[in-house]
C-alpha cells in the first residue's frame, strides 16, 4: 500500500504528494484524539483493498500548516489531479467504503471482478444496433 505518514511543511510540499494520477486519500488526524486512534486501523483495512490504485496521505494536524477544509478530526479529503473532490468528516467505516468505491475499483486476487460485478469495457457500454 502506498501510505505515506508525513509531515507536510507547506503549500507547495502538500501540493508535490498530491502529484499523481492516482485520487490521493488524505486523512488528518490528531495527536491524542481518541476517535482518530479508533478509526485509522479500519480506514487502514479499507484502504488495503485498493493497492495501487491509490495513494494514502496520514497528517498528523500537529506537524502539519492547517487546511482550509479541516474543520474538525478526524476528517478524509480526497484529491485527484490536484483538485479536491470529497471532504467527509470522521472516518465512519461505511462513508469510507463508499467513498473509495467512488473513485476505484477493489482489488481482486484472480484479476477478475468480484462476484456480482460486472467487467465494463468501451464496447460494452454502447448500445447495440445489429
Amino acid at each position: 500500500m502506498n501510505y505515506v505518514n508525513a509531515v507536510i511543511e507547506d503549500k507547495a510540499a502538500f501540493e508535490r504528494a498530491l502529484d499523481t494520477p492516482l485520487p490521493v486519500f488524505v486523512v488528518f488526524t490528531s495527536r491524542g484524539c481518541t476517535a482518530c486512534e479508533d478509526a485509522l486501523p479500519t480506514f487502514a483495512g479499507i484502504a488495503s483493498r485498493y493497492q495501487g490504485q491509490v495513494k494514502v496521505l496520514i497528517l498528523d494536524c500537529t506537524n502539519t500548516p492547517r487546511h482550509p477544509s479541516v474543520t474538525r478530526v478526524p476528517m478524509l479529503l480526497v484529491y485527484q489531479h490536484n483538485v479536491l473532490l470529497e471532504t467527509l468528516p470522521g472516518l465512519a467505516e461505511k462513508t469510507v467504503e463508499a467513498c473509495f468505491g467512488r473513485y476505484t475499483q477493489p482489488a481482486s486476487v484472480t484479476g477478475h471482478p468480484a462476484s456480482g460485478e460486472q467487467c465494463r469495457t468501451p464496447e460494452s457500454r454502447r448500445p447495440s444496433h445489429r
